[in-house]
Order: structure tokens, then C-alpha cells, then sequence
């Protein structure tokens, strides 16, 4: 006899998977939210029109994949993943042709194309049985004979991630493509570098992500290391990275 419990089907979506939305589906959001930002703030001419509309229509394209990996089914992630694999690694493809045409700075590609990477070595390791594709395995296959010649690191840690906020600039936007993608300490050390004398709630008004407790934790750890001065006390202390 059917009961009907029998009846009801469960239907799982990745969307249902607080590791894959965190992990894959925010981060990568936030890495073509820095690639949108950083073209916005990018002199266009007409030799890089192309190259720019490029980069704009796959970073779209990339949003527009990882939205639908979301609503797949359990039989359906492995093709919606690669799919959405193969979109991440033609937008890097492009990045890196405007990095070698000089037109996204070399230490913010860095970032970017490191971010990325990350992402697609996530879902690889957790998703695809290690079966999926990197950055870098797939690189060959999809940039141009110019972009093959540009340098590569050969491993992650080689790789440059301190860049500077020009002096006094630590609005959000510049905040995000600047320091967001570094670990905590790194990121309190470069807004004080952009705005020597802050406070905690000046960090805070900044740093959104973790509370006023974490980042006074983080200074005090700064300041035993030496990096990171304090003057004054209590409610009146004040905050600079060390020269």
C-alpha cells in the first residue's frame, strides 16, 4: 500500500547547500563585483573598447552561470558546475589578455585571478570528485598565443597580495578591490596605511564583516607584533600602521 509519505519526493537543489552558496556561489559574486568595479574606474579607448566589452559581457555571463547552478538538481550539479567552470576560466582567459594589453594593473589581476582560481579548486575538490578543471589546467585551451606568454606564478603562495589604497581613499568601493580578498590583520593594517589616527569605529564603518571586539582583538595582536602603533587610551585611542 502507497502511504503518503511514499508520495512525497524530496528535490535537493545546490542553492540548498549553505557550503556551495557561501563558498562558491557569494564569493564569486563578489570577485565580479570587484572586476565590474575595477572597469568602471578604467580609462576606455578606443584601442581597449573591444578588450573592455569583453571582459563586461563574460563577467555578466559568469553571474548569469552561477545563478543557474543554483536551482540544479542532484543528477544535473556535475554538468552545471562544469558549465560553470568552463565560463570562470574564459573570463580569466580574458583578464589576463588585459593584463598583458596593460589594461587592468598587474598586482589587482593577481587578485582577481587568484580569487578565481580558488573557486573553481572549491567546487572541484568538493563537487566534482576532483574531476573538474582549474585555471590553470585549462588555460591553454582557451586564451589566445598572446596571453600564453604572459608569466604565471607557479603556486599560490609566490604570488604578490599586498596592494596600496592611495592615501586617504578607503571608501567601500576602494576597500573591496583593494583589501577585501586578504585575510583579516591584513586587511585592518591597509586601511590604517590609507588613514593613519583611526579609530576602531573608523576601521568598523570599513571592515562590515566582523564585530568592533574582533577588530580591537586583531589590533592588540598588531601592536605586539610591531605592526601597528596606538596612542592615547580607552574610547580615545587612535590607530597607525607602523612605517
Amino acid at each position: 500500500m502507497q502511504t503518503e509519505k511514499d508520495n512525497n519526493i524530496k528535490v535537493t537543489r545546490l542553492a540548498n547547500d549553505s557550503g556551495y552558496y557561501n563558498n562558491v556561489f557569494k564569493k564569486t559574486e563578489k570577485i565580479l563585483s570587484v572586476i565590474l568595479y575595477i572597469l568602471s574606474e578604467t580609462k576606455e579607448t578606443r584601442n581597449i573598447e573591444t578588450l573592455i566589452s569583453n571582459i563586461k559581457d563574460r563577467t555578466l555571463k559568469a553571474h548569469e552561470i552561477s545563478l543557474e547552478t543554483l536551482t540544479a538538481q542532484g543528477h544535473e550539479e556535475a554538468a552545471a558546475i562544469t558549465k560553470f567552470q568552463h565560463t570562470i576560466v574564459s573570463l580569466d582567459s580574458t583578464l589576463r589578455l588585459a593584463r598583458v594589453a596593460n589594461v587592468i594593473p598587474e598586482d589587482l589581476h593577481t587578485i582577481v585571478s587568484d580569487q578565481l582560481d580558488t573557486v573553481l579548486r572549491y567546487v572541484n575538490n568538493h563537487y566534482l570528485a576532483k574531476q573538474g578543471i582549474s585555471v590553470e589546467d585549462l588555460l591553454s585551451d582557451e586564451v589566445s598565443g598572446a596571453a600564453k606568454k604572459t608569466p604565471k606564478a607557479s603556486t599560490p603562495t609566490s604570488r604578490q597580495r599586498r596592494v596600496n589604497i592611495p592615501a586617504g581613499d578607503i571608501s567601500t568601493d576602494a576597500f573591496l578591490v583593494y583589501s577585501q580578498m586578504t585575510d583579516r590583520a591584513e586587511r585592518i593594517k591597509t586601511v590604517l596605511e590609507a588613514k593613519p589616527q583611526a579609530t576602531i569605529k573608523d576601521i568598523s564603518e570599513v571592515i562590515t564583516d566582523v564585530s568592533e571586539k574582533t577588530i580591537q582583538r586583531e589590533l592588540n595582536s598588531l601592536i605586539e607584533k610591531g605592526q601597528v602603533i596606538r596612542e592615547g587610551e580607552r574610547r580615545w585611542s587612535r590607530y597607525s600602521a607602523t612605517k
